[in-house]
């Protein structure tokens, strides 16, 4: 009987996933390109091919650009917020003290949740009328009156704080994946030489950890641009639309509007732009290696 090599297992492993992934996506990846060229009119089932009209109709959208506007904000704010949260909160776990496993545990929980749990959190927590927050700040005589926190200056930056809650503690593990593989000795020997907190982390620490950070900065920025939920169910893209990102606002296209068409047109636009970013990072990553 002929032996199995290591390559034909893995391959005999894979395929059937790889088929079986792609079977579910290649239709409707290409049902949504072929939408974006057509024009569907559910009422009399009537479908117009109008070729580029969909994705001409996306620069003379006001809307839609302040969507974009939005979705810049918040994906940069929210990237950020979870590069440094991540970053504190690993370098913390990562010490020896009494109780760190059960903090391990604790910091985990938000990612635990749904989006949708954190966002409806959220509004409990920021409600003007009986939220946390403003019960808070009166019982300390800090107001009088409730503030509205989701007003049109500040929504973004409040989607941009829970959505980083709920996503930091997956960037915590990577980072502190990375920091465990740091030899001690190097760290002893730091300390040895006088080197400051500042200086081991900088010469010591972050050479071990950057790609973890910039894994953990990129799985944000793609997990934030795709996001939805929480402004759904947050602030319902108000007031107005100054907390609509592109995605909420793809969505009241295709299921309020019911246009499809110019739905799928900006639903790739979007893919085109996360995928700009990701070849972004790659090339990044490849040049600093």
């Amino acid at each position: 009987m002929p032996r199995v090599t290591d390559k034909q297992l893995a391959l005999f492993l894979i395929v059937p996933l790889i088929l079986f992934v792609a079977t579910i996506n290649i239709y409707p990846i290409g049902y949504s390109l072929w939408l974006s060229f057509n024009k569907i009119n559910l009422v009399d089932g009537v479908t117009n091919y109008v070729g580029l009209a969909n994705y001409l109709k996306i620069s003379g959208d006001p809307f839609l650009s302040n969507s974009f506007f939005v979705s810049a904000r918040f994906v940069l704010e929210s990237t950020a917020l979870i590069i440094v949260i991540s970053l504190i909160t690993a370098l913390v776990l990562a010490q020896s003290f009494r109780g760190q496993p059960i903090l391990k545990v604790i910091v985990i929980l938000p990612w635990a949740l749904s989006e949708f749990a954190v966002a409806i959190a959220g509004r409990f927590f920021l409600d003007r009328n009986y939220g946390f927050l403003n019960a808070f700040l009166k019982n300390i005589g800090v107001v009088k009156e409730g503030i509205n926190f989701l007003d049109a200056t500040f929504a973004v930056e409040w989607l941009a704080i829970f959505f980083a809650w709920n996503v930091a503690p997956l960037g915590a593990y990577f980072i502190l994946s990375a920091i465990q593989t740091i030899p001690e000795d190097l760290h002893k020997q730091a300390r040895i030489d006088g080197a400051s907190p500042i200086m081991r982390f900088r010469n010591v620490t972050f050479p071990f950890i950057r790609y973890a950070v910039l894994i953990t900065g990129v799985l944000a920025c793609i997990l934030s641009t795709s996001s939805v939920v929480i402004s759904f169910a947050l602030t319902g893209g108000g007031p107005g639309m100054a907390s609509t990102p592109v995605t909420l606002y793809n969505f009241r296209v295709f299921f309020y509007n019911q246009d499809y068409g110019y739905g799928a047109a900006i639903s790739w636009l979007t893919l085109v732009a996360v995928l700009f970013l990701t070849i972004a990072y790659f090339r990044l990553l490849t040049r600093r290696r």
